[in-house]
């Protein structure tokens, strides 16, 4: 019985959600799954492919409604990350994030850093931000050397192709 009463708090809080917020998480679920298994099967150049312009920085600004709608997919995805039942740590949640923001027109960067430990082993790490907020793996990503980053302007690829050039 004392192993089932997280289950209960967690099915409690579901059904004090709103629709559209279990539908949120639901949607998180469904594509933090597919992206886990894209990370497992698939090189790393071919996921990259679709991440955005590697490179390029979005603006450091973005406009209040997008923001507050970027930390609301952030917060979801890192909620929904801790009850998968398969990994889904840095990577599998900035991809996840960044195919969601990028789904509503948010500009958007997803960094890749890595950092030495306390034995002199690399730790890596990865994190998106929209404006001046890190949406998902802000744990001191300061810390962190970027060696690689792919940003969106945040526009519908395809009603403007200019926006990716």
């Amino acid at each position: 019985m004392k192993d089932l009463l997280p289950l209960f708090r967690l099915l409690k809080k579901w059904f004090h959600l709103s629709r559209a917020d279990r539908c949120m998480f639901l949607h998180v679920l469904c594509l933090t799954g597919i992206l886990r298994a894209f990370v497992i099967m698939l090189p790393f150049k071919w996921i990259a492919r679709y991440l955005g312009k590697q490179g390029m920085n979005s603006p450091a600004e973005e406009n209040v409604v997008k923001l507050e709608a970027a930390q609301k997919i952030g917060r979801a995805v890192e909620i929904v990350s801790r009850y998968t039942p398969w990994e889904s740590k840095c990577m599998v949640q900035a991809i996840t994030a960044k195919v969601l923001v990028r789904k509503r027109g948010i500009a958007n960067t997803m960094y890749f850093g890595v950092r030495k430990n306390k034995k002199n082993g690399l730790v890596a790490h990865a994190w998106l931000r929209v404006g001046p907020a890190i949406i998902t793996g802000n744990c001191s990503v300061e810390e962190f050397k970027v060696v690689s980053l792919f940003g969106d302007y945040g526009c519908d690829y395809i009603v403007r192709k200019d926006c990716s050039e």
